[in-house]
């Protein structure tokens, strides 16, 4: 059900190199204005925000804004969720890319999506975040935390990574392969799905474990409750590794080296539309169900 929000600022994000970005915040600004709102912009948006000032810091714009517009793609998306952190405004994702499942609203859509959001008539969708530990071989202990997943990738040789993978207590075993994705119900369509793993809904509470390429047809996809933490040890990392958060930040990995996935307390908060739907969207995404049809041929 659609809940009535009071807006009073709306702040603006995105990808200042996509091509239509600049008309984009230009017709949301002109949208803005005539609501008698108020609007933020990151200093990096200035060029596309004409006779409008330096713009202001990120964590400024997340601290004032009542909702954040981004306009791009889904990375887009996983860079504001990261300099929003916890403060849990609002965002809604416009989508500039091609597949855009975190920024499902297309551009054709944008007058209607901002207009509904001037009006407060939207309601939010909460999702979870995933965190991970990393328990350096020397002592030193590192966290980060991501939105779509996390990821465990071999270093720049072709050489299989050796991995004990644990479910809570109880150890699942070691395997060889070229890493290790634990994505939330919310990443199950990002790196996971290019990986063979499978798609789930969002307000599904659980993550998927995704082997990369394991030497093994026996090592498989798992889908675990957000409940459980999920182990998993390098004992052997050939010539190195890395861990990826929402490939935005990175980490070097040794081998010995621990690391414990997660619940975290802090969810990322969506605007979401009446017609928003999951099912919907994905068979538009992924053209489930299109049909080509034969050209006879005379």
């Amino acid at each position: 059900m659609t809940v009535s929000h009071v807006i009073k600022t709306i702040g603006l994000f995105g990808n200042p190199d996509k091509v239509e970005i600049s008309a984009a915040i230009a017709t949301t600004i002109e949208l803005v204005e005539a609501s008698g709102c108020d609007f933020l912009f990151p200093h990096i948006l200035a060029p596309h925000v004409d006779n409008r000032g330096p713009g202001v810091d990120l964590d400024v714009l997340a601290a004032r804004s009542d909702v954040i517009i981004a306009f791009g793609g889904d990375g887009t998306m996983l860079r504001a969720a990261r300099f929003i952190g916890d403060m849990g405004t609002p965002m809604l994702g416009i989508n500039l890319g091609s597949l855009g499942y975190l920024t499902d609203v297309p551009l054709n859509e944008l007058p209607q999506a901002v207009s509904n959001v001037l009006a407060g008539e939207f309601f939010i969708t909460e999702r979870r975040r995933i965190a991970a530990t990393v328990h350096h071989l020397g002592g030193e202990v590192v966290n980060y935390r991501a939105l779509n997943d996390i990821v465990i990738n071999m270093g720049p040789l072709p050489r299989a990574l050796d991995m004990e993978l644990r479910l809570d207590k109880v150890t699942l075993g070691r395997f060889l392969g070229d890493g290790l994705i634990v994505s939330t119900s919310t990443g199950s369509t990002a790196y996971n799905l290019s990986a063979g793993g499978p798609i789930v809904h969002p307000s599904v509470p659980g993550f998927i474990v995704t082997p990369i390429c394991p030497h093994s047809l026996a090592v498989r996809p798992i889908l675990v409750p957000e409940t459980m933490r999920v182990g998993l040890k390098l004992h052997d990392v050939g010539q190195g590794a890395t861990l990826t958060a929402d490939g935005q930040s990175a980490s070097p990995l040794e081998r010995g080296d621990r690391v414990v996935f997660f619940s975290d307390d802090s969810p990322v908060r969506l605007v979401k539309f009446p017609n928003s739907d999951f099912f919907r969207a994905m068979r538009r995404k992924l053209q489930w169900g299109a049909i080509k049809r034969r050209h006879n041929r005379d």
